[in-house]
């Protein structure tokens, strides 16, 4: 047997060569499938399969207490009160490592005199055990440096230490400055650990955060990462934190009654949400259908190669090979072909994955460092299932219907027997196919790359470029109370009015601009039932002036002033959206709001409006779950709780400033960071950016993501005009005799092209009926899931489908129409011989 597949193999190797045209054109489109799916996959391996790279990583779980009631798996913030956690954490049995942190976090770090800010994580002792990383140099967090007041311990990420302390072994035991407190480097940690996110160095949790009481009036949250004990289920492990959260429930109603469900899974769910998710699986379907697509032509290659060998095949049956030796003899060759193509397809995966590889994590908005995408031996499986599978798909059908041919027919020079005209209905299928599939990719391409491209040009309502804005984050350290911190942002809006560089300056509390907060709402009068009856609205603490600085004017009523704190009386300001969605028929001048917890407790102090602005982008590109209506209130008022005894002040805060006309905000920015030292030299800015800026910043990963659509749509629209041409030169070529005959009684050309062309238009409606309604059919069943991955378009937004069709419509009738003209070049003489 083995010998018998070598010798096929042999066979199939000189004929390929022979043909080197088909071989190479069906090499190439294969190739082009395989790398696709290949590069994709390694995409989703990476992210979603094995992106942890930890011993035991499949015992890491994330940690949650939620709602019983109102709890959504796919739209939840992935935090416990930190009492809870610390009372949990003494008591569980389920697991080895019960370890809190938060990731992503401002770092205010001084050494030698050189402020700066960087991206830490703050965690507990058992954080390293749980994953089994150790320091290279130095040690490990123990209990007693995750104490409230100590001497902060310090772990530097490898490239923190190499780029910033010269990769000095002598920096342990250094001491420095974090967060206005006392600190001690103590160790470094691997190369090219960075976990959870980017971080840069690491703190002890309860350093920062101490412990707060549960009825505290900002109590403080951390994430849960587990490590479950060899032989616990995520089942059981779920069921002991219910039952610490029905305990807690009981025990502490004003803060815990409706936290009563356990939820515990796979830890890297945590990192990947439900949309980046569905969006890796959408681009690995699509590129599975260009693989398909790749597959459909080759095999109709396949068709009009087997019909160029009917006499081939006639002889070598009338000498005795077996229909299975046939079969086996041709499937040998599409192997071939696709090994071949596999070879070049893993080739060209492999530069596109290390683009991508290199492309997500050098973007100024990087994912995490641990997600790799590489051609490891689960990609490497994928590449032999594809080829395996492309070459039965591409091979099988046109072995099994070319290997009994009518032997006498097909001997006679010209005959093309009953197998031909079988040929010719399923390549017309597979066209068919074709251009269904062709249909869905294009659809799924051009909304996925107009959702990005409206997300990259929404209209902020206002001038994203004309002001500078920079974060601050005043540490416990130097800003240990709420007057500490108010009399710095006074001060600093004193200052730097008085530089006479600014037109204005505000403070807000959003985030880049491009983040504010959100929450559920009332307004005074209304009945609300549950918390179905509350919407949503963007939620944002600004400083007077702000309205401003952005260059927005009152429509109604006036501007914060400095006398408005919650103290005084509790105000808020509106959006027009706001008013035309809640407040439509009446003033809003006078009317009171509040902000409330999803569950309905904890709700703050009802507010004044006492003003109306225009609506702007709160929440930048990301509005799909609020919306644009939005309200604001004074930047030292609390948006939940009781109206306290003194305003408070933020921690973090954003600087917006507006420079006079005929300076560039963007040559401003060491400027502004300087002045900001002139009232603190020891706090780092960051983020110092226009709006624009941010959101480009933002919108890197997205773009990335916009072009891979558009490579896998090009693709799929020159595999499609591939195939069109091919099975349109196919069916010319069979029908060379009846075109003779058709012109020997007086056919013109223009009839002869008409006949080719109306066949190739009946297959192009086929297909694009088909395909529009399927894809139709996809986004009416999954339209919830589909939304979350659009950004302002819809997944049935006409003009795309319009547009889809009309661009295959001209595919098609390109592809058709050179095949269509050289068939009223046929000589009626030498297409009749035969007969």
């Amino acid at each position: 047997m083995l010998e018998t597949f070598f010798q096929d193999l042999k066979i199939g190797f000189r004929i390929l060569t022979k043909e080197k045209g088909f071989c190479a054109l069906a090499v190439s489109v294969l190739a082009l499938g395989i790398s696709g799916v290949t590069t994709q996959f390694a995409v989703v391996n990476g992210v979603l399969l094995h992106a942890f790279d930890f011993p035991g990583s499949d015992r890491l779980v994330d940690v949650q207490v939620v709602d019983r009631e109102n709890f959504d798996p796919n739209n939840f913030r992935s935090q416990m009160l930190m009492a809870d956690y610390s009372d949990m954490r003494e008591n569980q049995k389920s697991f080895e490592y019960f370890s809190g942190y938060l990731n992503g976090s401002t770092v205010n770090l001084t050494y030698r005199g050189q402020p700066k800010r960087l991206t830490g994580g703050y965690v507990t002792e058992e954080f390293f055990h749980s994953l089994g990383v150790n320091p290279v140099i130095g040690r490990n967090f123990v209990a007693s440096d995750n104490q409230p007041g100590v001497t902060k311990a310090v772990l530097l990420s490898d490239s923190l230490w190499q780029s910033d302390f010269g990769a000095d072994p002598g920096v342990l035991g250094e001491a420095i400055i974090v967060n206005s407190a006392p600190g001690e480097i103590i160790g470094v940690m691997p190369p090219k650990f960075n976990f959870p996110q980017n971080e840069q160095l690491w703190i002890p949790l309860f350093t920062e955060f101490p412990v707060r009481p549960r009825n505290h009036t900002t109590p403080n949250f951390c994430a849960i990462l587990g490590k479950l004990k060899p032989g616990v289920s995520i089942d059981q492990a779920q069921a002991e934190i219910t039952s610490f959260a029905q305990s807690f429930s009981q025990q502490y109603p004003d803060t815990n009654s409706q936290f009563s469900l356990g939820f515990v899974r796979p830890l890297i769910a945590n990192f990947t949400p439900p949309f980046i998710t569905g969006l890796l699986l959408i681009m690995l379907a699509f590129c599975i259908g260009v693989l398909l697509i790749a597959c459909v032509n080759v095999m109709n290659m396949q068709f009009a190669r087997a019909t160029l060998r009917a006499k081939e095949l006639a002889i070598r049956s009338s000498l005795g090979a077996t229909r299975a030796r046939l079969i086996r003899q041709m499937l040998t060759e599409s192997l071939l072909i696709a090994s071949i193509g596999a070879v070049f397809g893993i080739s060209i995966s492999m530069w596109a994955i290390e683009f991508r590889d290199a492309a997500v994590h050098n973007a100024s908005n990087p994912i995490p460092s641990w997600m790799r995408f590489t051609l490891d031996v689960e990609v490497l499986v994928v590449v032999v299932f594809a080829t395996t599978l492309s070459a039965l798909i591409s091979g099988f059908v046109p072995a099994w219907m070319s290997s009994r041919p009518d032997s006498v027919e097909v001997l006679k020079e010209g005959g093309r027997g009953n197998t031909s005209r079988s040929v010719m209905v399923v390549s017309r299928g597979l066209v068919v196919f074709q251009i269904l599939m062709t249909c869905i990719l294009l659809i799924v391409s051009m909304l996925q790359l107009q959702s990005i491209r409206n997300q990259q040009n929404i209209d902020f309502g206002f001038d994203t470029e004309s002001v500078l804005a920079g974060r601050m984050g005043l540490m416990q350290g130097d800003y240990p109370e709420n007057v500490d911190r108010r009399l710095f942002y006074d001060k600093l809006r004193r200052e730097l009015k008085a530089t006479g560089q600014f037109e204005s300056v505000s403070i807000t509390g959003r985030f880049r601009m491009v983040f504010a907060g959100n929450g559920p709402i009332e307004i005074e009068g209304k009945q609300y039932q549950d918390e179905s009856d509350r919407t949503l609205a963007n939620i944002e603490n600004i400083s007077p002036e702000f309205f401003k600085t952005i260059g927005l004017k009152i429509i109604e009523g006036r501007d914060f002033n400095e006398n408005d704190t919650d103290q005084n009386e509790p105000v808020a300001i509106v959006n027009s959206s706001f008013v035309n969605k809640y407040l439509s028929n009446e003033s809003p001048i006078g009317q009171r709001i509040r902000t409330i917890n999803g569950n309905g407790t904890n709700p703050g102090p009802w507010r004044r409006i006492i003003g109306v602005v225009p609506s702007v982008r709160m929440q930048g590109p990301f509005n799909n779950q609020v919306g644009e209506e939005g309200f604001y209130i004074p930047l030292f008022a609390t948006a939940f709780g009781t109206v306290p005894e003194e305003p408070q002040a933020p921690r973090f805060g954003t600087i917006v400033v507006k420079p006079r006309g005929g300076q560039n905000p963007t040559g401003m920015v060491s400027q502004l960071q300087s002045l900001v030292n002139v009232v603190d030299p020891n706090l780092p800015m960051y983020f110092v950016e226009t709006p624009q800026a941010s959101l480009d910043s933002f919108m890197t990963q997205g773009r990335l993501v916009g072009q891979m659509f558009l490579v896998f749509g090009i693709i799929a629209v020159v595999l499609a005009a591939v195939g069109l041409y091919g099975i349109m030169s196919f069916s010319v070529n069979q029908r060379t005799q009846e075109f003779g005959v058709r012109m020997a009684l007086g056919a013109n050309n223009s009839s002869i092209l008409n006949m080719v062309m109306r066949q190739a238009g009946i297959q192009l409606l086929i297909g694009l009926v088909l395909g529009l309604g399927v894809t139709l059919g996809i986004s009416i069943a999954f339209d919830e899931q589909l939304a979350n991955n659009l950004n302002e378009i819809s997944s049935r937004d006409p003009l795309t489908y319009i547009g889809v069709a009309l661009l295959l419509t001209m595919v098609a009738a390109v592809s058709s129409f050179v095949p269509a003209r050289r068939a009223t070049r046929v000589d009626p003489m030498i297409a009749l011989r035969a007969e």
